[in-house]
């Protein structure tokens, strides 16, 4: 029962009542209903409280659930009813009668400005709601579009590439990891993306076992999303092509992390073949510089015995927090939910 009324209150306190309806009325009324049994207790634990007081409220919440209409009744109602049931009767002599004057104009000027307050308050908060609506519309038409760009760009490489498979695969796989960052982006209304989802998302297809992650669950702002999908999408195709993945023994340990603004991530490939260092850069080793310089990144490439390892660190935006981020860190394998 208590939790259906604490329900009732939180959906009128939110959607607010039409102004002028009965229902608003009657909400007003009970609003003043409920400053006269407050002011009652008063009364018994102090004699001289001010007999207004509770009707301040009355009239504020009155005028933010059911409006003017409702603010208005709610100020008359609790004038007449303070001055009929709380006055003492010694207002009524000369001496009290300026200071009762006083404090009914205080009151009515009071819930004047109470009441036009709150009005102002509900019609921002009825824009407000307008424009989210909006702007929610916006994003699933934008996302829609998106989805929809990427599906005719995976057709045009289709077609342009057909007699070239190799390259042709390999351009659609990426077109996909920015297709799996998109939809991340798109949940959280393209502020920020999970890191560990991003993660998890691209090492899906290789068995999510033979990943070790070690870091925060860091909530990446949506540039840095994009590009840290892109890195982490060349690196694991890379492993599996030629690194640890490639080996049904291999695994990856991914470490990662952030003190203030500054970012730093270890890809670490291990029980793979030695790899083997290239005199010339691929794309993916240009991608992932060229892209980390726009962040005042850096990176270092090292071709260990054990195994190739990739050391990375960029500066995030200085506005951007941590989402799930507390300071604390996991240590577990990745498992398939």
């Amino acid at each position: 029962m208590f939790k259906r009324g604490m329900d009732w209150w939180s959906t009128i306190w939110v959607a607010g009542l039409r102004p002028g309806s009965a229902r608003a009325v009657f909400f007003s009324l009970v609003c003043v209903a409920a400053a006269t049994l407050i002011r009652v207790g008063l009364g018994f634990a102090s004699p001289d409280s001010a007999i207004f007081a509770p009707y301040y409220s009355a009239t504020l919440v009155a005028a933010l659930v059911g409006g003017t209409v409702a603010g208005v009744v709610a100020t008359v109602v609790g004038g007449i009813m303070a001055v009929c049931l709380f006055v003492p009767p010694h207002w009524g002599s000369t001496s009290f009668a300026v200071e009762q004057l006083v404090s009914l104009v205080l009151f009515a000027i009071s819930s004047v400005v109470i009441v036009w307050a709150a009005e102002n308050y509900r019609g921002l908060l009825q824009r407000l709601r307008h424009e989210e609506g909006t702007r929610q519309l916006l994003n699933r038409e934008l996302a829609h579009r998106i989805r929809n760009i990427l599906a005719s760009v995976q057709a045009v490489v289709n077609q342009t590439l057909r007699d070239q498979k190799a390259v042709r695969d390999e351009m659609l796989v990426r077109i996909t990891a920015l297709g799996a960052t998109n939809d991340i982006l798109i949940d959280s209304e393209w502020y920020t993306a999970s890191l560990r989802e991003i993660l998890v998302r691209e090492f899906a297809p290789y068995d999510l076992y033979r990943f070790h992650l070690d870091g925060p669950d860091i909530e990446c702002p949506q540039p840095i999303a994009v590009t840290l999908a892109l890195i982490i999408h060349e690196l694991t195709t890379n492993a599996a092509k030629y690194g640890a993945l490639s080996k049904t023994t291999g695994q990856v340990d991914v470490t990662w992390r952030k003190c203030d603004n500054r970012f730093d991530l270890e890809w670490v490939e291990l029980g793979g073949p030695r790899p083997k260092e290239c005199v010339n850069s691929g794309f993916g080793t240009r991608l992932l510089r060229a892209s980390l310089k726009q962040f005042n990144g850096s990176t270092q490439i090292s071709f260990e015995p054990t195994g190739l390892r990739v050391e990375l660190t960029l500066d995030f935006p200085e506005e951007t927090v941590s989402g799930h981020a507390t300071g604390e860190h996991s240590d577990h394998h990745v498992q398939a939910a």
